[in-house]
């Protein structure tokens, strides 16, 4: 996590992913862009191809349509004794007979079977009924007449008779004898036949083998899993590339039926099954559509090819970028790392850069000016050091010789006294008192001392001055006892207490009292002394607030201030001196400081 941090501050690292960034998605970009163009190109050169096959293969089947179409006219118009012999009602054998030789006969003149044509039958109105291929495999009951295509085949309504008839079944065909006939269905060819009267007297019917018609529909299918069907004007297939779905319905669309029905030709796409792209023509020769649809999935492989060359050349870019970066990012990094190891590595014994030249005058500018900063630092440390250290000690001096002075010169006057009335025992008292006293101030004056010792030392300061005012003076303590085995600094409370005498009493107390107490609250104590002397006005009031910043050492108040400043350059901002006063209702100045075991802060309690 701290090396991810390190990176993201990195000015190499930035310029590095920046660099990389920039230039990946460039080229991701613009290589989706070509890829993207490429594709369309070649998605369109392939349904071009496509169409032109379809198209070809449109021309083909019209052409053999339109070729069974004119052998079919031909036979009956150029053999008028077959549609003689199909106005007689009453067929005798005989008849029949001489009917089937001539037909033979003429069929061996006329070619009337093509790649794609399966059989031919003439069927008339008064149950003649022969076919091309062969009379013995067909049914020989079988109701014709009754037959639904045979019907439409002799319709000459609106003067039309030649008619593409639909699938239809071949069931006429017997299935021991010509077993795929029985089982295959058909769409035909018809002509109906006329006598001399132009009355119908039967039909011409060429059924069309839909497995061939399969067959050149699949050479001229492009794609391996497209497919090329022939659909009625119902859209049914008549006719498909792999003979498959024969006489069934394509899942189309309202919209793509609507396209098929009003546009000759066309492409579009649908969903049949997946994603396919269709083309439709319109043949000239039945009216129905040649379809081609093929999955797009198909199509769109054709750019495989082109698409991995791109995605090769692109992942080649990106490592050749990704080099380019790293090289240029080393060569940015090397000094700026070379400059920040030298400024870290600054000793503040020798404040000086280990070197002069980083490779940039950028660089070199920065390492200049740093240097100069460098030497006006020492400067000013050596010029600064030690009077900033001789201060602090002479901060920490003149608090003790503020203290001392007045408590040995009330503390000589009482002996003084004491000893010109004869007290002996009183005057050793003082004596004892004043050693201990003496004994604690001096030695280890920085050292934190518990807070029962430090009351202890105030008791036995105040008891000086208690003798020394013969009962003008008293003293209240109000200690939390779970307080007294935290530390605190030692001789915090002596200048407070001092204060209370000399500015609360003018060294005059008449019924003075002073209260001291020490109280826990959370993760501090707060040590309060107070008093019912003369009090403060307002005014006096702000100068020693605002004194208490000050750090100048020539005012009246220093033991306050120096005790505000101790606490704040040991504990910090939170912690210090409050005063409060009324002028005439005497003074309260409350210290709080960290709960401190020995040696250290209270984090359990702080936290």
């Amino acid at each position: 996590m701290n090396t991810f941090a390190k990176l993201k501050k990195s000015l190499s690292a930035r310029i590095l992913v920046l660099y990389l960034v920039f230039n990946a998605v460039l080229m991701v970009v613009f290589g989706g862009f070509i890829t993207l163009y490429s594709t369309q190109i070649v998605e369109r050169e392939v349904i071009h191809y496509t169409e032109k096959i379809l198209e070809q293969a449109a021309l083909s089947m019209n052409t053999n349509i339109n070729d069974i179409t004119t052998r079919i006219v031909s036979f009956v118009s150029y053999n008028k004794e077959i549609a003689t012999a199909l106005s007689n009602p009453d067929m005798t054998i005989a008849d029949r007979l001489k009917l089937d030789r001539t037909l033979s006969s003429l069929l061996k003149r006329t070619d009337m079977f093509n790649s794609i044509v399966q059989d031919v039958f003439i069927i008339g109105t008064n149950g003649y009924v022969c076919n091309i291929a062969d009379r013995s495999d067909l049914i020989s009951d079988y109701p014709y007449m009754e037959q639904e295509w045979y019907q439409q085949a002799i319709d000459v309504s609106g003067n039309i008779y030649m008619h593409t008839i639909g699938l239809h079944a071949q069931d006429y065909y017997n299935p021991r004898v010509a077993p795929y006939a029985a089982g295959a269905d058909t769409f035909s060819m018809s002509l109906a036949i006329t006598n001399s009267k132009r009355n119908v007297v039967g039909a011409v019917i060429c059924n069309i083998n839909i497995k061939e018609l399969g067959k050149t529909l699949m050479s001229s299918n492009y794609e391996k899993s497209g497919k090329i069907a022939l659909l009625d004007k119902e859209n049914q297939i008549v006719s498909q590339s792999d003979n498959s779905d024969i006489g069934s319905f394509l899942p189309l669309t309202e919209d793509t039926r609507r396209i098929l029905e009003e546009s000759e030709m066309g492409s579009f796409k649908d969903y049949i099954g997946e994603e396919m792209y269709l083309i439709n023509f319109q043949t000239t020769s039945v009216g129905w559509k040649l379809l081609s649809y093929v999955p797009l999935r198909e199509i769109r492989s054709h750019t495989w090819p082109v698409s991995r060359l791109f995605i090769i050349a692109l992942i080649v870019c990106l490592v050749v970028n990704v080099m380019i970066s790293v090289s240029i990012s080393r060569s940015i990094h090397r000094p700026v790392k070379k400059l920040t190891d030298d400024v870290r590595n600054v000793d503040f014994d020798d404040l000086k850069l280990a070197n002069t030249d980083y490779q940039y005058s950028e660089l070199n500018q920065i390492a200049e000016k740093f240097d100069d900063l460098l030497i006006r630092l020492e400067q000013l440390i050596k010029n600064d050091y030690k009077s900033q250290i001789m201060l602090n000690k002479f901060r920490l001096y003149s608090l003790r010789s503020q203290i001392n002075p007045h408590f040995l010169m009330n503390t000589l006057q009482l002996l003084q006294t004491e000893i010109v009335y004869g007290n002996i025992e009183v005057s050793n008292g003082i004596v004892v008192s004043l050693s201990r006293l003496l004994r604690y101030t001096l030695y280890n004056y920085e050292k934190e001392v518990r807070v029962t010792e430090e009351l202890k030392y105030i008791r036995e300061y105040l008891s000086l001055f208690i003798r020394k005012f013969d009962g003008a003076l008293s003293v209240r303590y109000e200690v939390d006892e779970k307080a007294e085995d935290y530390y605190m600094p030692k001789l915090l409370l002596q200048p407070v207490v001092e204060n209370c005498i000399e500015h609360g009493f003018s060294n005059n107390p008449s019924d003075g009292m002073i209260v001291i107490s020490a109280v826990l609250e959370g993760d501090r104590i707060r040590f309060t002394v107070s008093d019912n002397g003369a009090g403060m006005t307002t005014e006096e009031m702000a100068q020693v607030t605002a004194n208490l910043s000050k750090a100048d050492i020539d005012d009246a108040d220093i033991g306050i201030r120096n005790i505000h400043q101790r606490i704040r350059s040991c504990y910090g901002g939170d912690y210090g001196v409050e005063i409060s006063s009324e002028d005439g209702n005497g003074c309260r100045i409350s210290m709080t400081i960290p709960l401190i075991r020995e040696g250290s802060i209270d984090e359990t309690a702080h936290s």
